[in-house]
């Protein structure tokens, strides 16, 4: 079972802001970043979608 990240969670990894500090990825490091809405609301559609499962 895949998790899906918080909807506040980082733009680009989906880390919580608190626990982010400087996180190095595939496409070099970062700072957390404001999610878009778009991202906000797909996060949640998401996380609806996997606890509607058995």
């Amino acid at each position: 079972m895949t998790t899906t990240p918080n909807p506040m969670g980082c733009a680009r990894c989906g880390i919580d802001r608190r626990g982010h500090a400087i996180q190095a990825s595939a496409d070099g490091t970062h700072t957390w970043q404001q999610p878009s809405q778009q991202q906000i609301k797909d996060r949640m559609l998401a996380r609806r979608s996997q606890r509607a499962r058995p």
